[in-house]
């Protein structure tokens, strides 16, 4: 069951903004029921960017099971709609390390290594995981 179904006493309270855009996707359940970026900045009179920055807010902080797609962002419920996300986050993470792997000049591997560490040092720094 996806987490935000659950009731979770110990999460802050959205924001306002938070809740706004939350408001605009919740409901979206299911790939085919997508709504576009541009669209929730359009009924929520938040800009384009900073909807973005929401979004990832409420992924990365509040919790929050939001998938997207070239048509938009919905909840993810079936199996297949999880490991298609989950592919595709995968697939764009490694992407971006082999353009850093090409910037620096070095393998994959290596990239891959040092942002390990990197991450060791963040968890360090503040305590925890990103969960």
């Amino acid at each position: 069951m996806p987490e935000q179904l659950t009731l979770d006493f110990q999460t802050q309270p959205l924001m306002p903004d938070e809740q706004a855009v939350w408001d605009c996707i919740k409901d979206r359940r299911g790939k085919g029921s997508e709504v576009l970026g541009t669209v929730i900045a359009s009924r929520t009179g938040i800009d384009y960017t900073t909807v973005r920055a929401i979004i990832a807010h409420l992924i990365n902080h509040k919790h929050k099971l939001i998938g997207s797609n070239s048509k938009g962002y919905y909840i993810p419920v079936a199996p297949e709609e999880i490991a298609e996300v989950t592919r595709s986050l995968r697939h764009r993470g490694i992407m971006i390390l082999v353009r850093a792997a090409r910037l620096q000049k070095t393998s994959l591997v290596e990239i891959f290594q040092q942002s390990c560490l990197e991450l060791g040092q963040e968890v360090k720094k503040h305590g925890t995981t990103q969960r």
